[in-house]
């Protein structure tokens, strides 16, 4: 009985033991199975991964073939445009080279005309008819015409040339002025020998006391470095270009005038005695179509070291444009801050046993 029992409890246990063998096969083929399908799963994403690549890359290289195009097309429209400018300036070049032999021929010419027309006795060329012309063609200008040809000495009779008029006209004239080399049409001459920067001027300092004509473009420095009716070289401890300027002078003495500079544009203050009346102004060292830029201020008082004193009934003022330097004296006399010497009396102060009276500027642009 136990010999079955034994047995059977045998049977029973391989019986068991061959069906765990079966199960655990079949665990292990679903397994084999499983790793087989996700191999096949993998292989196949690899593939499209690899052929999407693939197919990026064709379409990078297809455009750079495009961009390859592109940059030959743009090289060769580089190219042609750096010709054309090339072939451009080669004709700009020959243009400009013409232009100057042009020129160059025609002041050639001008200069020709110049001399045939120029005056024989003051050596300038006309700038107004008529040009008057003896029987034997020689010209000579109105202001210079005698009873007898200055080339040839024959007579001189009711010549007049036309065509040196029509060259006067048409020809450029040289600024008579010194130091000037400007060449210029008939009108403009005429207009540039009024504003010349070289023209000739009278200095603003007293008649009396100087008198000079000389350059415009001189009369600054002359002012301050020998002017004998300017101050400016015995005040040399007023500086002239810090603004307002300040400075006291003598009330009854011969009254100079003072250069000032005011940011590089040149002005001249002037005294002049009127009786019974001091006037003092402001001129401008250029043209008179340039006044209307500035506005000048003089104020007449005691003589001060400060401020407080320009206040009250002993002061004077005056403000407005400055003056042209090519107006005429009499005519500046009755122009700028105009004091009675009554007035002059009741400014002006003791200082050292002499009565002084003080004196600001001021200069703005407007």
């Amino acid at each position: 009985m136990e010999a079955k029992r034994a047995k059977f409890s045998n049977n029973d246990v391989e019986t068991k033991r061959r069906k765990l063998g079966n199960e655990q096969q079949v665990v292990d083929d679903v397994d084999e199975e499983g790793k087989e399908d996700s191999g096949e799963n993998e292989t196949e994403l690899a593939s499209n991964k690899i052929r999407e690549l693939q197919e990026h890359i064709n379409e990078i290289e297809q455009e750079n073939d495009v961009i390859k195009k592109d940059r030959v097309v743009i090289t060769k429209d580089r190219d042609a445009i750096k010709k054309e400018r090339d072939d451009f300036k080669i004709d700009r070049d020959a243009i400009e080279k013409d232009r100057d032999a042009i020129k160059k021929d025609s002041d050639a010419f001008k200069e020709i005309c110049r001399e045939q027309v120029e005056c024989p006795v003051c050596l300038e060329v006309p700038t107004s008819g008529p040009v008057h012309v003896c029987p034997r063609g020689h010209l000579v200008c109105s202001t210079c015409k005698g009873a007898s040809c200055p080339t040839c000495r024959t007579s001189m009779l009711g010549g007049k040339s036309l065509l040196a008029v029509t060259v006067m006209e048409n020809i450029e004239h040289e600024c008579r002025h010194e130091d000037c080399d400007e060449l210029l049409p008939l009108e403009e001459y005429k207009l540039h020998l009024k504003l010349c920067p070289h023209r000739s001027v009278r200095c603003p300092a007293p008649q009396e006391l100087c008198g000079k004509d000389l350059p415009l473009s001189k009369v600054y420095d002359h002012i301050v470095s020998e002017c004998q009716g300017s101050s400016n070289e015995k005040k040399k401890h007023v500086p002239n270009d810090e603004f307002p300027v300040k400075f006291s002078f003598r009330a009854h003495k011969s009254c100079r005038g003072f250069g000032l500079s005011w940011k590089g544009v040149h002005f001249y203050l002037s005294f002049d005695k009127v009786p019974p009346f001091l006037v003092f102004n402001v001129q401008l060292i250029g043209n008179a179509s340039e006044c209307q830029d500035y506005e000048v201020h003089i104020a007449v008082h005691r003589p001060v070291s400060n401020d407080d004193e320009m206040e009250g009934k002993h002061v004077q003022r005056y403000s407005g444009e400055p003056l042209s330097i090519d107006m005429e004296r009499e005519v500046k006399k009755q122009s700028g801050l105009i004091v009675s010497t009554m007035q002059m009396k009741k400014i002006s102060v003791k200082v050292n046993d002499a009565s002084r009276i003080g004196i600001t500027i001021d200069v703005k642009s407007c």
